[in-house]
């Protein structure tokens, strides 16, 4: 059977979320305090862009939960392998020989390699397919429950309470928290996985996405006061609202993917240029995801940028995508190039 029905929403919020990532990693000063004003402006794309991570997780669960109305788990698991598992794996053996080939990374034998690439210690910015593959391994089982919306939402609620709340209050009371004590059903993202799904799927009336809008605002406020106030007083960063389980990204993650959702209903976005637009752009995210890092430190290291500077902050992450969304579309063209970047 075919492929899901583009969704231009989705769409929007892979697209965004793409930039964001970009941009994140284009404000690495953001995680070296130093007591300067560029550091408490590198707080602000921090905290604004922070949401895109999770809501990747949660688009894969707003697309994958209903594959069984799609295909079989069969067919769910090649095109997983065909589409993730293919690029992960040629992109981080060219990361790696990039890197051994600069001396980044001593060679030390096949042990080693091995261990670097168990420990996401080739290339760091890949650490989310680890999550992201137990995500696909858990679709069977969560697929079986996209029927029973009230046990997913029990699920979610348990999750973001032993998760999210229970360790953060303990952390704030100075109370040694008992991992022991999480809700293993939504344990990493599959929280954020089967959250997606529950949003997708569900019309949230106008009063509650209010409620939702100003959680997310807390968040943010939250998140980035304290991080700046506490690291000021502190002499070193911060990281009590830091974590993308922690509750102030949750809450905001979910009101960036409902302020979405429903902003493109309202604004009348549904024609065909617009989700012709979306979709070249979406196309090209997940190899944007595997090839901008080795683009920015390229431009980075050749062009002698000092990525402390407010011009980088601000325009580095536009001209990052830019440059490596031509580069994945022209990949994309050469034959068997969407095997490498879909």
């Amino acid at each position: 059977m075919g492929s899901r029905k583009a969704i231009l929403y989705l769409d929007v919020l892979n697209v965004l979320a793409c930039i964001c990532v970009v941009g994140m990693h284009c404000n690495g000063i953001v995680h070296e305090f130093n007591g300067s004003s560029a550091w408490a402006q590198s707080m602000v794309v921090e905290t604004l862009a922070y949401w895109a991570v999770p809501v990747f997780f949660m688009l894969s669960g707003a697309t994958m939960m209903n594959y069984r109305e799609r295909y079989s788990t069969g067919e769910f698991f090649k095109r997983r392998i065909l589409r993730v598992g293919i690029p992960f794996i040629f992109w981080t053996l060219f990361m790696a020989v990039v890197k051994y080939g600069n001396g980044d990374i001593a060679w030390i034998g096949f042990r080693d390699f091995i261990q670097r690439l168990l420990n996401n210690q080739i290339q760091t910015t890949y650490w989310f397919f680890a999550p992201l593959f137990m995500v696909y391994l858990s679709m069977p089982v969560l697929s079986r429950l996209a029927e029973h919306k009230k046990t997913l939402w029990y699920m979610v609620l348990a999750g973001i309470a032993t998760y999210s709340v229970f360790p953060f209050l303990c952390n704030v009371l100075r109370i040694a928290w008992n991992p022991s004590l999480q809700f293993p059903m939504t344990a990493g993202y599959i929280l954020y996985a089967v959250l997606g799904y529950l949003l997708h799927v569900t019309e949230i009336p106008k009063k509650y996405r209010v409620s939702i809008y100003f959680l997310g605002i807390l968040g943010v406020a939250v998140r980035y006061g304290h991080t700046v106030w506490a690291s000021f007083a502190d002499g070193a960063l911060n990281r009590l609202t830091w974590g993308y389980l922690n509750w102030p990204d949750v809450v905001f993650s979910v009101a960036m993917f409902v302020f979405i959702k429903y902003l493109v209903k309202r604004l009348s976005l549904e024609t065909t240029r617009w989700k012709g637009v979306m979709r070249f752009l979406a196309s090209a995210s997940f190899g944007i995801y595997l090839i901008h890092i080795f683009i920015m430190n390229t431009i980075v290291r050749n062009f002698e940028i000092h990525t402390s500077d407010l011009w980088w902050r601000c325009v580095g992450a536009f001209l990052i995508y830019g440059i490596t969304l031509l580069l994945v579309k022209g990949i994309q063209k050469i034959p068997g190039g969407k095997y490498i970047v879909p």
